[in-house]
């Protein structure tokens, strides 16, 4: 079994070249943290565009009485938006049975890739156990996959700490228990997080994005993105939106 990673989004992709893979997609800071925090406070779905005129139009298409618009651009909320990409604005009380229409800067440009995938799963630290729990089972109960795909949104088109180590911790657990081939990204994302590990979250504090979000005042939001199996939920992509699963 062949274990890829994609460590930014700018990569070429051939036709039905995910067909037989699990597809995992990887935006810890913040897109997938804050998909998973809404997922696990009872959001009905997600429907993730990729540029904010996409996502009103899509928000204008729908009921009042259920949608709910939200993301980023630049880090910051815009002016016509309900919530921002924040994990804790999406509470149960604000969110729950609703449709969100979500567009970020990195995050839900990587979610149109891959399509082929029967498999698609939205993952961050905060659900760390459940999306390996999705993995192995979907590993034994279907015969057809060949490869796992980790794919990251990085920053901008450029390579990020939070999403590699990210899915080196994911892969790191994967060989534990199975016998994987590596390709060299995903071998360098598993070697850096195993060498990160004891003080995973103090390094990826010092590193780029944490330091723009410190600046820009988001300093709660890495807290919470930076936690553990915080929102234990299965976000899965079907189709257009993104949905929860129950294994």
């Amino acid at each position: 079994m062949l274990i890829n990673a994609y460590l930014t989004s700018n990569f070429k992709e051939d036709e039905n070249q995910f067909a037989k893979s699990i597809v995992v997609y990887v935006d810890a800071l913040r897109a997938s943290t804050t998909i998973a925090a809404a997922i696990h406070n009872g959001a009905k779905e997600i429907i993730p565009a990729e540029e904010a005129d996409q996502a009103m139009k899509i928000y204008a298409s729908l009921d009042r009485s259920i949608r709910i618009i939200g993301g980023e651009k630049n880090m910051m909320k815009p002016d016509s938006f309900d919530f921002g990409n924040s994990p804790l604005e999406y509470t149960r009380e604000k969110i729950e049975g609703k449709t969100i229409i979500f567009t970020t800067t990195n995050g839900t440009r990587i979610f149109t890739k891959a399509k082929s995938s029967k498999h698609r799963i939205i993952a961050a630290y905060v659900n760390f156990d459940k999306v390996m729990e999705y993995i192995q089972h979907s590993l034994s109960t279907n015969s057809e996959i060949d490869n796992i795909s980790f794919l990251c949104a990085g920053n901008n088109g450029l390579f990020s700490f939070e999403d590699t180590l990210c899915i080196g911790g994911y892969i790191s657990e994967l060989t534990k228990s199975g016998s994987f081939e590596l390709q060299d990204a995903a071998c360098a994302a598993k070697d850096l997080f195993d060498y990160h590990k004891e003080n995973i979250f103090d390094f990826l504090k010092s590193r780029d994005h944490c330091k723009k979000m410190y600046a820009a005042g988001l300093a709660e939001d890495i807290e919470e993105s930076f936690s553990w199996n915080k929102y234990p939920s299965l976000p899965i992509i079907e189709g257009i939106s993104i949905k929860t699963s129950i294994i």
